[in-house]
């Protein structure tokens, strides 16, 4: 017969808390070249799409 392992349970004392303050803070610069990038691309997809149905000239 196999033996079956034993549960452990985890011990809730030894639990690390993380306090909010330790969390790094966003870079603003970061967020607003992410957007600035995605507006970016959204744009030159359309154009590119309404090229193609379009067939502008």
């Amino acid at each position: 017969m196999s033996k079956k392992k034993k549960y452990k349970k985890p011990n809730i004392n030894n639990v690390q808390k993380v306090d909010e303050q330790e969390q790094p803070e966003k870079n603003n610069t970061l967020i607003f070249g992410g957007i600035l990038l995605a507006m970016s691309s959204i744009g030159l997809l359309i154009f590119v799409l309404s090229d193609k149905v379009f067939h502008l000239s």
